[in-house]
């Protein structure tokens, strides 16, 4: 068994270890409380570097939330091609705000060939 796994089933005495050490009985003890960024749960662990209550569970689905933050951060507001409003777009390759004005750009260059 691996030691994450070995956490992942023995929280209450995790849990119970923390609350020694904030309360001073084990002040250098290595628990800390986490909140899983897989998930969102409190996780009580003694590695230091962890992330994930289980990589396994978890693991995929915090990567894939930090992607698509630093995605949405990285898009920024632009210009409607057609009717010239300002919108942020769902992709980063949007040009249109919306589907309607889509599809007149299209009919537009449809009919002007």
């Amino acid at each position: 068994m691996w030691n994450s796994e070995w956490e992942y089933r023995n929280q209450e005495y995790l849990k119970e270890r923390y609350e020694e050490k904030m309360s001073g009985k084990r002040p250098y003890h290595p628990v800390r409380k986490i909140i899983c960024k897989g998930c969102g749960r409190e996780f009580y662990t003694n590695i230091e570097t962890k992330k994930y209550c289980l990589y396994g569970l978890c693991g995929n689905r915090g990567y894939q939330k930090e992607l698509s933050q630093k995605r949405l951060e990285a898009r920024q507001d632009r210009v409607c091609k057609v009717c010239g409003k300002v919108f942020t777009p769902k992709r980063s390759d949007g040009i249109y705000c919306s589907n309607a004005c889509r599809q007149k750009a299209y009919r537009q260059g449809v009919t002007d060939s």
